[in-house]
């Protein structure tokens, strides 16, 4: 089994590895570097870039080689984040760095970003699960600010925001040779593109404020010595100082060779979300992406169920954005729960993709979100709001995928003459139809909505999926859509769904 996991990331601000070794449920850091390297800027200011500075990233790469075939490193995972996703040369980037360094380097989307990175918060905050009761979490990076909130075990809300340093240091700058008094007006802009979750966060019962990022430690070392946790009262010392006469702590800053205007970015967005919650301290948590990564590995190799909490965050979530689309939990739940008995027997004769169990849960859970703003023909509607949907965890491929899913609902026969299903793949086709198959006999187990079938077992023999059930009351209107429902089962499968009762 392996024991050495190492970790790239390739950053805005710089390109980091660490190495770790895994023994008896423990890690050992052997390695962590990092080396800075400045994409960032020219990627938020200019859109590329040049060639000079992709040589030099690759100088950092072909090192970091070294250290891991010196080490013997088999198991990593390299990746790149938010400066490489609004590169527009990436792709001939990535080319570059595999052909020079071996190294495939995977650009994760930001929604995949912070899911690993969370992750990570299971081996690095102390009483992580109590914390989890109530808090609200807020990473700021260079390309973007992410907003979590965690209530009775479980992430309910996860805003993205583009409120990267980098963004808010180009708008800091534009707004300063206009207005001396700039940082007030920055303030400004951050609640303003922000407030539409204050309410949200304001109503709910938030004991921990927790902030993650690139600036977090320069901030904490700087301003507030070092502290692992901030008190209001500092807080709102330091952010009085800094909007209201800031030369003495800006010099300080700049002299430390800290970027002000990225330092002074965190402190507004961080004061923004402060000003909402109830606790009184503030608390910089050490979580990076590298650590998410190689829990992520170990994970994979050992079986590990240590993450199942946090691996769970997705389903919470879809549950969630439910919830606010005021759609009926019961039922889609219940759709949920029988959809993944039938999907359980399936998988055992079937191939699926590895992460068709995850599809398959999010469509049953947001197949009807459609119904809150249009009634008449609200598949459609839902199948619009699915795609453009951001989930913590999910690729936006991913996401398509479940709100084709969700069309193939309507009518399977005429799913590829739906104008909405035009763009769809054609390898994803069959995906599409196996998993809208089995999502389509579990929704007509509850076309009441009233939860009267409760399946107890799913069998698969000679040709048939033997469908055990369980009914209290009449179920004539289920029984009635099952049987148009088995035969697009039928036609995808070649079985013959059995609905027997005892």
């Amino acid at each position: 089994m392996n024991q050495l996991y190492g970790a790239i990331d390739l950053g805005s601000n710089s390109i980091k590895m660490k190495i770790v070794q895994y023994v008896d449920s423990s890690f050992k850091c052997l390695e962590n570097i990092t080396k800075e390297v400045d994409i960032g800027e020219a990627v938020f200011t200019k859109g590329y870039l040049k060639h000079d500075k992709v040589e030099e990233i690759i100088s950092v790469l072909e090192y970091f080689k070294q250290v891991m075939e010196t080490y013997e490193v088999e198991r990593y995972r390299a990746v790149a984040t938010s400066a490489m996703r609004f590169t527009e040369n990436s792709q001939n980037i990535m080319e570059l760095i595999l052909m020079k360094t071996g190294f495939k380097v995977e650009i994760l989307e930001d929604t995949v970003e912070k899911f690993i990175t969370y992750k990570s918060i299971r081996d690095n905050v102390p009483g992580f699960q109590e914390i989890r009761q109530g808090s609200l979490l807020v990473e700021l990076n260079t390309g973007s600010c992410d907003v979590s909130m965690y209530l009775k075990n479980r992430l309910v809300m996860n805003e993205e925001f583009f409120l990267g340093t980098k963004i808010l240091k180009n708008l800091m700058k534009q707004i300063e040779a206009m207005n001396v008094n700039y940082l007030p007006v920055v303030g400004e802009f951050i609640e303003a593109r922000t407030n539409h979750i204050f309410r949200m966060i304001k109503n709910k019962k938030i004991h921990h404020y927790l902030v993650v990022g690139g600036e977090v430690k320069p901030m904490k070392d700087l301003l507030f010595g070092g502290s692992d946790e901030i008190l209001r009262r500092d807080f709102e010392k330091v952010y009085q100082r800094i909007t209201t006469d800031h030369r003495e702590i800006r010099h300080l800053v700049e002299e430390k060779g800290v970027d002000w205007y990225e330092l002074v970015s965190t402190v507004l967005l961080y004061h923004t979300f402060f000003k909402l919650v109830k606790t009184d301290v503030m608390v910089p948590v050490n979580v990076n992406l590298r650590d998410g990564i190689i829990a992520g590995l170990i994970e994979e190799d050992y079986q590990l169920n240590r993450y199942q909490l946090f691996n769970q965050d997705t389903i919470f979530l879809a549950t969630s954005i439910a919830k606010r689309y005021k759609t009926n939990l019961p039922h889609v739940k219940w759709i949920q729960k029988n959809a993944l008995i039938i999907f359980g027997e399936m998988k055992q004769h079937y191939p699926f993709d590895e992460r068709d169990e995850v599809i398959l849960q999010l469509s049953a859970l947001l197949h009807e979100i459609g119904k809150f703003t249009r009634m008449k023909d609200y598949m459609n509607t839902s199948f619009s709001k699915i795609k453009n949907l951001s989930v913590l965890g999910i690729t936006e491929e991913e996401m398509k995928l479940v709100a084709y899913v969700c069309l193939m609902m309507i009518s399977p026969k005429d799913f590829k003459k739906n104008e909405n299903a035009v763009m769809v793949r054609e390898d994803q086709i069959n995906r599409i139809f196996k998993l809208g198959a089995i999502l389509s006999l579990a929704d007509a187990l509850d076309k009441s909505k009233r939860q009267k079938i409760t399946l107890t077992r799913v069998t698969l023999s000679d040709g048939d999926l033997k469908l055990t059930a369980q009914a209290q009351e009449d179920v004539t209107l289920e029984y009635w859509d099952y049987e148009q429902k088995r035969r697009f089962f039928i036609n995808t499968y070649g079985i013959h769904p059995r609905l027997e009762f005892v």
